[in-house]
């Protein structure tokens, strides 16, 4: 079973991914640095405090946090982007199909 991710733990690496630097990311959210240091030892955070990160190093850190659910949670509602998804990759499926069919009726004519 999937655990719950260590907040601060993970914004501190998903800003080190973003090659920012930590008083840059203070600058945006308009916090001193030892505030952010100390979300980095935090295990859990406030939704607004998340959020607020989240759009300072532009990273869906939500999404990262969804990403650590069981999967049957995960897509328990479906966005319509979700559907949409899964049906273009069906019409794909289907289209590869008709290819390798006429494929093979160009192979048998020449």
């Amino acid at each position: 079973m999937k655990t719950l991710p260590h907040m601060g733990s993970l914004i501190k690496q998903r800003i080190l991914e973003k090659k920012l630097t930590f008083a840059e990311v203070c600058r945006r959210i308009n916090i001193k640095q030892p505030v952010i240091n100390g979300y980095f030892e935090q295990p859990t955070l406030q939704t607004k405090i998340i959020w607020k990160i989240s759009i300072a190093i532009e990273h869906n850190l939500f999404a990262d946090l969804i990403e650590n659910l069981p999967e049957n949670i995960q897509n328990a509602k479906k966005t319509s982007f979700q559907q949409t998804i899964e049906k273009q990759a069906d019409e794909i499926k289907d289209l590869k199909k008709e290819i390798a069919i006429y494929k093979e009726i160009l192979k048998n004519k020449l």
